[in-house]
């Protein structure tokens, strides 16, 4: 039903939009970074957001997917996009006008949960049930308004399997204002100073077509488990935590929300990134073209331009210090879509993973070969007294032309 191979990648802006959503690629360090972060200020009522955002991209893109098919249909194109994107397995053959109660052993949020973490109090597929209040909304004709999501059990709690309980009754989820279409911004690139950039990009350009779900609904790949994000799915937990969280402390609640999210895309960096650059694919077509450490961060860069989240370069590169640029940054266009202008800037993500990609690349040994993406290892760099410091100095979303971040000792 569902074939990622009709959708192609937009090379000039760096972009994959697919049902009407842009998708962007993750690592499970991160979306359990993330989550976590969010579910340990228990002083917010977070499961409102965290399913209704997921719901919200899902409405939409289930909507323009499922345009003109029937509900056996539907529910096949709902199915195989789950297992496509890398969240596990469902089988809605158990949803009904009434409906379901399903149940899944196949899951991704709670098999990477309990790797990272170990075992959980409470169940941790917040995103599969927003999924399937989505998928049920647009199947059977229903508004997301008059339905009820939650997990009653999971495997990341000890449980047998994942119980998903979708029906009409009172929401537990927060819905959204309609958004605004995505708006690239015009301005020149500046291309990374690096003779093979081309090389590299191209030789992971059908990245995209290739990373799908295996027969469990999962995709390893470079030492991590990855997901195909709804952009605005994984990018609203980022700011609707930021704007509980001033409700909570007032403007303080940037700072230290941004701090916390700054962690997550840390562990991005440190294990997505290390795992990428010690893979045999990045052994294979990218180290034969590699002499200083500032060749292996651009050819990164080269790398994930593949990957959805806009176009990544530097203006200046050293071991001291470093200027991150991000034309059509996945965080700021987001941002826009939903919000609109942001007063501050808000690519927390995108920040962190510059950063986690600096200490590995001059503060580890990975260049030597050294594989250093574990827990420990992260929890070693951050103990590491030679840190960096981060600051956003532009932001897209705050009106300049492209998302600029200093790295520096």
């Amino acid at each position: 039903m569902f074939n990622i191979h009709d959708y192609k990648f937009d090379e000039k802006h760096n972009y994959l939009e697919i049902g009407g959503e842009a998708m962007v690629f993750h690592c499970h360090h991160y979306i359990t970074n993330l989550q976590r972060t969010i579910l340990d200020a228990d002083y917010i009522d977070s499961a409102r957001f965290l399913i209704g955002s997921a719901a919200d991209a899902l409405y939409h893109q289930l909507s323009n997917l499922c345009d003109g098919l029937d509900i056996k249909e539907s529910k096949e194109m709902a199915q195989d996009i789950y297992k496509c994107f890398g969240y596990g397995l469902i089988n809605l053959d158990c949803m009904d006008e009434n409906g379901c109660e399903l149940k899944t052993t196949k899951s991704f949020f709670s098999k990477t949960w309990e790797m990272k973490f170990g075992q959980s109090k409470k169940p941790v597929d917040y995103y599969t049930s927003g999924f399937l209040a989505a998928a049920y909304a647009v199947i059977y004709k229903k508004e997301l308004k008059d339905i009820e999501a939650y997990q009653s059990s999971c495997m990341a709690c000890g449980d047998e399997c994942n119980t998903h309980i979708v029906k009409l009754g009172e929401r537990n989820f927060d819905i959204y204002p309609p958004k605004k279409p995505t708006e690239f911004k015009k301005a020149p690139k500046l291309k990374i100073d690096w003779e093979y950039e081309e090389i590299v990009t191209n030789a992971f350009l059908g990245a995209h077509a290739t990373l799908v779900g295996n027969e469990i609904g999962l995709i390893p790949a470079f030492g991590v488990y990855i997901v195909r994000n709804q952009s605005d799915y994984v990018n609203r937990l980022q700011f609707e935590f930021v704007h509980k969280m001033t409700e909570v402390a007032g403007e303080y609640g940037v700072t230290l929300a941004g701090e916390l999210l700054m962690e997550a895309g840390h562990a991005c960096g440190f294990f997505t990134y290390g795992g990428i650059m010690t893979s045999p694919e990045w052994e294979g077509a990218v180290k034969p073209y590699l002499k200083t450490k500032e060749d292996w961060i651009k050819a990164l860069a080269s790398l994930v331009n593949t990957m959805g989240w806009g176009y990544y370069t530097a203006s200046e590169l050293s071991e001291k210090k470093a200027v991150f640029r991000n034309y059509n940054d996945f965080e700021d266009l987001s941002y826009m879509r939903m919000y609109g202008k942001s007063e501050y800037p808000v690519s927390w993500a995108n920040s962190g993973g510059f950063t986690g990609l600096m200490q590995l690349v001059y503060n580890t040994d990975l260049v030597n070969g050294q594989k250093i993406e574990t827990e420990e290892g992260f929890r070693e760099m951050r103990r590491s007294k030679v840190g960096y410091k981060t600051k956003m100095t532009k932001s897209i979303a705050c009106g300049d032309d492209y998302l600029e971040v200093e790295i520096w000792l």
